[in-house]
């Protein structure tokens, strides 16, 4: 770790100066900043929960209690932060989110220093954006920071594509749909009013998705697998079953389609959304990050003049060096946190 007002630490935690964390805990730093809900950003949560003051926007603090335990609305220690409101923190700094086209709840994050200071970090985004953080210093994520990593095809081609294979498969069964957090609500919203038959998902996905309709997004209806109609629906032929964190996809053989939304796009497939294993067994690209021109014009969008590439992911080093030789006025480099002979 740097001088730099702004790195990621090895545990893949975000800093912004010196009392601030975003989606870890490191000994020390008072507040952390929860941006998300995947996995990959919920890194030692439990033990921030005992030790730091949260902070995440409204639909975030909802996921959380829906998917954790009651105990959370509770804790005197989270903190909930409308979207584009200013938070003055104990130290002086203040706090301000904005959504990042991720997923529900997803924010961007700017941290003004009592010295005037703007630092920054992206989160996970996606692009465009109706509105993007001002700072002087940012950390973006760099999850598509290779030139190779431009998709060919738009993200409504993407869902067209999920649509049709939905519909094409139920002619022979039942479909069996598995995404991460935010993806299988992107996918109920695709598919729903659209198929024609029962879609079912366990009564902890519903939950998730009752936040989702609570903050005015229309996802449609589902049926859980331990109603009378649910139960009645699997034994149709045709039907929709949804999957998602904590429901599993099971070992044993499905009688119907199988088919995985990834929120990543295949490198090696960036012309198209679909990737066919078998006639029963497909993948469906829904990605919700940019790719790397978007987010080289995110980069610029923020008015930086100091970015740092979040190492932790495969293409910090290369999103650096391009950011350094395509866009004009900012000093880019990778985060400290994974080191590599290739950066120059």
């Amino acid at each position: 770790m740097n001088d730099s007002a702004i790195d990621v630490f090895e545990s893949g935690a975000v800093r912004l100066g010196t009392n601030l964390v975003c989606d870890g805990f490191v000994e020390g730093y008072d507040f952390r900043v929860q941006t998300h809900v995947h996995d990959d950003h919920m890194g030692n949560f439990n033990t921030s929960k005992g030790r730091q003051n949260f902070f995440m926007s409204l639909e975030t603090f909802a996921l959380l209690d829906a998917f954790l335990n009651a105990e959370i609305p509770y804790r005197s220690n989270f903190h909930k932060i409308p979207r584009g409101t200013e938070y003055k923190l104990r130290d002086g700094s203040k706090l301000t989110l904005l959504p990042s086209n991720h997923m529900l709840g997803s924010c961007q994050v700017t941290l003004e220093l009592p010295d005037g200071r703007r630092l920054g970090y992206s989160g996970d985004f996606g692009w465009p954006l109706e509105e993007v953080i001002q700072v002087d210093e940012l950390v973006v994520d760099s999850t598509y920071g290779s030139p190779n990593s431009v998709r060919g095809y738009t993200q409504a081609q993407a869902e067209e594509c999920l649509l049709d294979l939905v519909c094409k498969r139920l002619r022979y069964g039942s479909v069996h749909i598995y995404a991460h957090r935010g993806t299988v609500e992107r996918v109920l919203h695709i598919v729903e009013g659209n198929v024609g038959v029962p879609i079912l998902a366990s009564d902890r996905l519903i939950r998730e998705v009752e936040v989702y309709q609570n903050y005015g997004i229309v996802l449609g209806k589902v049926e859980s697998l331990d109603s009378d109609e649910g139960i009645s629906a699997s034994r149709q032929r045709a039907y929709v079953r949804l999957y998602s964190k904590g429901d599993g996809f099971g070992n044993e053989p499905i009688a119907g389609t199988s088919i995985k939304c990834s929120a990543y796009m295949a490198t090696y497939s960036a012309s198209n959304p679909l990737i066919t294993f078998s006639d029963k067994s497909y993948s469906v690209a829904l990605s919700n990050h940019a790719d790397f021109r978007e987010t080289l014009e995110y980069v610029e969008a923020t008015g930086a003049e100091i970015a740092v590439t979040d190492n932790t992911r495969n293409h910090g080093i290369e999103l650096a060096n391009a950011i350094n030789e395509r866009l004009s006025g900012i000093r880019a480099r990778p985060s400290t946190n994974n080191p590599a002979p290739r950066w120059r």
